[in-house]
C-alpha cells in the first residue's frame, strides 16, 4: 500500500512539473548598428530657479535608432527587455515613445522593462525611439554615459 501511494504521489508530482513553464533562457541582443542621433545629451533644469520647495529635476531628450539582431530567435516566442545600467549618484529615469514595433515604457538605472512580447517574425528589428531622461539635479555631479542594452528571454 505504501509503495502504491508513493507511486501515485510521484506521478502527481511529475504531472505538476509538466504543467509548470520551463525557465526561460536570457541572452543579450546584438545591437550593432544602434546609434543615438546626438552623442551628448544636455540636461537642463525643469524649473529656471529651483528652490527649497521647488522642482530639482533635470531633463534631457535623445532620439535613438535601434537595430536589434534577432536572427537566432526567428519563429520563437520571446520577451525583449530594455535594460539601463546603474548610474553614479543619481537615480536616472528613462521614458520612451516608439513608432509602434516596441512598447513604450519607463526604466530606472539598474532596471529593465518589457518592450516586446510575442513571436519573433524578422531577423532584425529596426525602430526609432525617443528617450526622455530625468534625474534629481542635486545629485548629478558629473557627465555620465547612458548605457542601455536589450535582453531577450526565450523558452527552451
Amino acid at each position: 500500500m505504501k509503495a502504491r501511494l508513493t507511486l501515485v504521489m510521484l506521478a502527481g508530482l511529475l504531472a505538476l512539473g509538466a504543467m509548470l513553464p520551463a525557465a526561460a533562457a536570457t541572452y543579450r541582443i546584438d545591437d550593432t548598428g544602434t546609434f543615438a542621433t546626438q552623442p551628448v545629451t544636455p540636461m537642463r533644469w525643469r524649473q529656471l530657479a529651483p528652490g527649497r520647495a521647488g522642482d530639482h529635476t533635470v531633463e534631457g531628450r535623445v532620439q535613438v535608432q535601434l537595430r536589434l539582431n534577432l536572427s537566432q530567435w526567428v519563429s520563437r516566442p520571446a520577451r525583449i527587455y530594455l535594460s539601463l545600467a546603474p548610474t553614479d549618484g543619481e537615480q536616472l529615469v528613462a521614458t520612451w515613445r516608439t513608432q509602434g514595433r516596441l512598447l513604450p515604457g519607463t526604466v530606472r538605472g539598474g532596471g529593465r522593462t518589457l518592450v516586446y512580447e510575442g513571436v519573433v517574425r524578422d531577423s532584425f528589428l529596426q525602430e526609432s525611439i525617443v528617450l526622455d531622461l530625468t534625474a534629481d539635479g542635486r545629485k548629478v555631479e558629473h557627465a555620465q554615459s547612458l548605457q542601455f542594452f536589450f535582453e531577450i528571454e526565450v523558452s527552451p
